[in-house]
């Protein structure tokens, strides 16, 4: 009797998995993939695209009134996604393995490989944590204005050249500490549920995913902030599907880019 919880054997540092090299526009073959796999169990991942969308709602709601707190929040939020995505990738993985795959069974991610998933959480975290700090210090060394409550003073730093240099600061410091997390999370996350590996060993490897397929992964990181802006726009309603979405074609994507 096959055991769905049952992992193949385990990379190392010193035997990382190979990487594949992708086309440019391989991301848009993902996205179709992740697609299919939202439609074959609608309810199933829904579900976490509920709980993704509550769980944003219930931050930007406890920081609303915070300036200093508000936009961090959301960028702490993107950070730490990934981690929430656990359920869905274990959905896709046992879609290809022909297992079954409910909402339940998803859950079994979090047995699959126990220490790695909760290492990378932790890391997250760490991340998330980092950000709020940074950003908290930009805006205290280079705000002048007013106290003004977040959307105010987000206008207030867009529209106001004698804020230009922190706007500026700002966003090179979110960029860079984004594309870092980004590289080291785009294959991890989905290997660290499909494999029994170490964190530093899906690391790695998500590392040299993204060294050997540049523009196909800077496309890939175009279309996830783009489609998460939209569900941003939405009032996070539009979460409730693109996180989904997004999720199970981030599983197609280690799958295509990790052999």
């Amino acid at each position: 009797m096959n055991d769905p919880v049952a992992v193949p054997p385990a990379p190392t540092l010193a035997n990382l998995p190979k990487v594949r090299q992708v086309g440019f526009a391989a991301p848009l073959r993902w996205l179709g993939l992740g697609w299919t796999d939202l439609r074959r169990q609608p309810a199933a991942s829904l579900f976490y695209g509920v709980a993704i969308a509550v769980t944003g709602a219930v931050i930007l709601g406890v920081t609303a009134n915070m300036a200093y707190l508000f936009a961090a929040a959301v960028t702490g939020f993107l950070l730490v996604a990934p981690m929430l995505l656990a359920g869905l990738y274990e959905l896709s993985r046992r879609y290809l393995a022909n297992e079954p795959a409910s909402v339940f069974d998803s859950m079994a991610a979090w047995k699959r490989n126990p220490s790695g998933l909760v290492s990378f959480g932790l890391l997250s975290i760490l991340a998330g944590t980092a950000w709020q700090v940074i950003s908290n210090v930009i805006i205290a060394v280079f705000y002048k204005g007013s106290p003004l409550g977040p959307r105010d003073m987000m206008i207030e730093v867009v529209i106001n050249p004698q804020h230009y240099l922190m706007f500026f600061i700002y966003v090179c410091a979110g960029g860079l500490l984004a594309a870092l997390v980004f590289a080291l999370s785009v294959v991890s996350m989905p290997m660290l549920v499909d494999r029994r590996c170490d964190l530093l060993c899906a690391l790695a490897t998500s590392a040299n995913a993204v060294a050997e397929n540049p523009l196909p992964l800077a496309f890939w990181a175009f279309i996830i902030m783009l489609l998460t802006g939209l569900g941003f726009a939405t009032a996070l309603v539009g979460l409730v599907v693109v996180m989904p979405w997004l999720g199970h074609a981030s599983f197609h994507a280690y799958k295509d880019l990790v052999a």
